[in-house]
Order: structure tokens, then C-alpha cells, then sequence
């Protein structure tokens, strides 16, 4: 079977027989099989297709050497002064660079 996800009379029937199985080994609920239907399809995709999870995903931010991840400067321009500083009039900018709004000035100037 390709795809784990697509609908067929074998998968069908094994999750129906996954779910009576879980429903009878907690002692048969009120709430019959059909209460372990999603669990059941849950195992039986684990069964189907056991290396799903196994696919390596590449981090949306650039990690360090450490590989923790490494956020850009420019969110600091956000936080403001926290105090403690020995800028507490907040009379000069906290980050090394300019603003968005200055980086887009300049270069429609340079352009």
C-alpha cells in the first residue's frame, strides 16, 4: 500500500478490527468500538507506514554551532527598554542598525 492515508476495504477493516480490539482490552465501554475508531486508524497508519515520522524537516530559522536557533537582531528593535539600562531616556536607538523603515529609505534613495 502507497499511501497509508487513502481509503480502502483492507485498511477499513483493519482499523474496524484495531478498534474492537482497544474497546475489548478496556473492559467494553459504554461507548462501543466506534469511541476507538481514531485511535485504531492512528495505530494502524503506525503499522502501515512505521518510518513516517523518520523524514528529517530543515529548521524554518538558521541554527548556530550549538544548533540552537539563532533569531535576527532585529527583534530586539521591538522589545523596547526593559530598564537597567544605562540608557534609560531612550534617547538613542538600543539596536546596532537602523529600522525597517530606514533600510527601505535608504535603499529607495540609493536605487
Amino acid at each position: 500500500m502507497d499511501n497509508p492515508l487513502e481509503d480502502s476495504p483492507k485498511r477499513d477493516a483493519k482499523i474496524r478490527a484495531t478498534a474492537k480490539e482497544l474497546w475489548i482490552a478496556d473492559g467494553k465501554p459504554t461507548c462501543g468500538a466506534d469511541g476507538y475508531m481514531e485511535a485504531a486508524a492512528d495505530l494502524v497508519g503506525m503499522e502501515i507506514n512505521p518510518d513516517a515520522g523518520q523524514v528529517p524537516v530543515d529548521s524554518p530559522v538558521p541554527l548556530g554551532p550549538d544548533g540552537e536557533p539563532v533569531e535576527d537582531a532585529r527583534l530586539q528593535e521591538n522589545l523596547g527598554n526593559p530598564g537597567g539600562h544605562m540608557n534609560e531616556l531612550d534617547d538613542k536607538q538600543e539596536v546596532p542598525f537602523g529600522t525597517y523603515q530606514q533600510e527601505a529609505k535608504t535603499l529607495k534613495d540609493e536605487g
